[in-house]
């Protein structure tokens, strides 16, 4: 039996200490001379396409919208390649030896649903040492829906395999409403802006504090319950 696992990217995986907000708000300048554009805006558990509509909008700023995305997309991977060696970053505890034990299983393929631009994640996780943990996933590249993004990461990361149940681990209550509408299992973790109790209450069927105690938290993962306990 598969079991299908997908990790959200950041604050669930790692911190990059704003890299990505600055980049951003770097390219957008760059194009349409508006200053700190994603001021206001929120970006927790969002595609980058959803936010840079917003922004979009918030400016004022009309045209062709798949031709203003390709060019902010292609400014704004140019300033994050750099922007990530400016700020501060880190792994989250725990979560390399996670990806490691879960990696080792055969009963377990792992994947990545993340809003990032496809380009983008890749390099957030080149830089921080966890793109050989996480090969198949989607991005905000696919969709802006964040339900099917999830839909369409879990069948890469299956890789033609049939999935007993699917999990997606996230930090923000967008994650576990996105696994929720595919009918896959939510499991919140409290590394971002949202608590436990945030998470539970979008519901999620389990959470964690953050994966400190991978060892422990490895077979509780995997156990996790098809639907939000009773409380």
């Amino acid at each position: 039996m598969l079991s299908v696992v997908l990790f959200d990217l950041d604050q669930t995986l790692l911190r990059t200490g704003g890299a990505g907000v600055i980049a951003m708000n770097r390219a957008f300048q760059e194009l349409f001379g508006v200053a700190d554009a994603l001021s206001g805006i929120r970006y927790a558990g969002r595609t980058d396409p959803s936010i840079f509509r917003e922004a979009l909008a918030l400016h004022g700023i009309d045209g062709n919208f798949e031709e203003l995305l390709a060019s902010f997309k292609e400014r704004y991977l140019w300033h994050l390649e750099r922007t990530l060696w400016e700020t501060e970053g880190h792994v989250l505890p725990g979560i390399p030896e996670l990806l490691t034990a879960l990696r080792q299983r055969p009963d377990v393929a792992l994947g990545l649903a993340t809003g990032n631009f496809r380009e983008g994640a890749r390099l957030k996780l080149r830089r921080y040492g966890l793109d050989e943990h996480l090969q198949h996933g989607a991005f905000g590249d696919d969709s802006e829906d964040r339900a099917e993004l999830v839909a369409v990461a879990a069948r890469r990361a299956a890789q033609g395999r049939e999935a007993s149940r699917v999990l997606v681990v996230g930090d923000t209550p967008l994650d576990i409403e996105a696994a929720l509408a595919c009918g896959y299992v939510p499991v919140g973790v409290a590394t971002g802006y949202y608590s436990e109790d945030d998470l539970r209450a979008a519901g999620a069927a389990l959470t964690f504090p953050h994966f400190g105690d991978w060892q422990r938290a490895l077979p509780r993962l995997l156990a996790a319950p098809d639907a939000q306990p009773s409380r």
